[in-house]
Formats: structure tokens, C-alpha cells, sequence
């Protein structure tokens, strides 16, 4: 059974808190945290949370994992800062928003689990699938370093790097429509995309057509980033 809190600071963003002026990378945040970590006693997660809370991105997500020694398949999970970047699917499952790297069917991340046990970092990156919807992630997990009475926690610090549908693409498509997905990928126009695979342009957007009517797209970038 678990629980999630969302701190003051996790409501103040959502009330319209800005983002940082520059934009700091999921590596420059976890070499933080991990140096503060291997500096310094850390006994309470507040103290790493206090380094970084306010340069995350809109895509980063900071929370607590609380353990009970009284039963560890029990935590609360307490959000300093949650993803909000807003989306137009209507039917993302809760899964695969931020809960999903802190709790991915309802359970510790495997990392997370890996990360108190051994008392050391786990750091994971994966893309996980849920339907016909899909998103990857990179998560670190700096867990209290030594065990003591009174309860454990970790703290989790994440990017969510996309949220999309799951390639709906057929898999006997010839070869000259995978080609045409390739380059519309790498942002070719449609009379470049002719050019290398010596198509007239028109044809080339019946063909793009064609794909997203296979495939649901409403739109040409729809297509793109179903492909993926």
C-alpha cells in the first residue's frame, strides 16, 4: 500500500511557479546530488533535495520514498517536485506519467529497490511501455547510508524525456514508406524527400497520407513520433 504527498513546494509550481531561466541537463542535476551525497552525512533526504530543488525543469521530477521499518513492502512517497508538462492524450495512463519511474505497477522501481539495499546509487534509464502508449525516462536513486532504526528513505530525482503513443507503424510497409519515415524523421521537406528516393514530391505526400491514415496520425508530426 502506498501513499503520495505532494509538498508545498510541489503546489507552488503548479500555481504557476516559472521555470529557470537556463534549462540544466538530468546529468549536470545527478552529478550534484551524487557528490553532495559522497561528500557529506547525509541523514536526511532534505538536505540533497535543498541542492537542486530549484533548478529543475519542467520535465524533472524530485520526490522521497519513505520506508517503514514496521513493513517495507509499505512506503509513502513524498513529491518536491512533480512532471508538468502538459499533454494533449486524454487517455495517458497514470502509469506512464512521473509516478511511473518511482512506481511502475504500483511497486519500487527495481533501482530504487537495488539502491537501498546495497546503500549505493542506481542510476537506470529506460523507455517503458504501457498499451498503446510508451515513455522513457532516466532516474537516479541516492539512498540513506547506513541503516538505522526508525524507518528508511530514498531520494529519487528523474526526467520523464517523452511521452508518446507506441509505434503504431505496420511492419510489411515496402521499402521506399520506411524510407520515407526515415527521412521525414531526420526533417526532410517533401521534395527532398522525393529527391532520395526519386518520387515526385505529390507523390510522396499521398504516400505520407496513406501512413497516417494506417496509422491514426492526425498530423504530419503525429506520424513522426509514432514511428519512433
Amino acid at each position: 500500500m502506498t501513499k503520495t504527498v505532494v509538498s508545498d513546494h510541489a503546489c507552488k509550481h503548479f500555481m504557476g511557479r516559472r521555470p529557470p531561466m537556463r534549462s540544466v541537463s538530468f546529468g549536470e542535476v545527478a552529478q550534484q546530488l551524487i557528490d553532495v551525497w559522497i561528500s557529506r552525512e547525509v541523514d536526511q533526504p532534505a538536505i540533497l533535495s535543498d541542492v537542486v530543488g530549484k533548478q529543475l525543469s519542467v520535465n524533472m521530477v524530485l520526490a522521497i520514498i519513505e520506508v517503514p521499518d514496521s513493513d517495507p513492502t509499505e512506503f509513502g512517497v513524498n513529491l518536491v517536485r512533480d512532471y508538468s508538462i502538459p499533454t494533449s492524450y486524454a487517455d495517458v495512463p497514470e502509469a506512464l506519467k512521473s509516478r511511473l519511474p518511482l512506481l511502475p505497477g504500483g511497486r519500487l522501481h527495481q533501482s530504487i529497490q537495488k539502491a537501498i539495499a546495497s546503500r549505493r546509487p542506481s542510476l537506470v534509464s529506460e523507455t517503458v511501455r504501457h498499451d498503446n502508449m510508451q515513455t522513457n525516462f532516466e532516474m537516479l536513486s541516492l539512498p540513506r547510508k547506513t541503516e538505522k532504526s526508525g524507518g528508511d528513505w530514498c531520494l529519487v530525482f528523474g526526467v520523464v524525456n517523452y511521452i508518446l503513443r507506441a509505434s503504431a507503424i505496420p511492419k510489411d510497409l515496402d521499402g521506399i514508406d520506411v524510407a520515407i519515415l526515415q527521412l521525414l524523421r531526420e526533417g526532410l521537406q517533401m521534395r527532398e524527400i522525393g529527391h532520395r528516393v526519386k518520387l515526385s514530391p505529390r507523390t510522396v505526400e499521398h504516400r505520407v497520407e496513406r501512413l497516417k491514415a494506417l496509422t491514426g496520425a492526425r498530423t504530419l508530426h503525429d506520424l513522426v513520433a509514432r514511428s519512433l
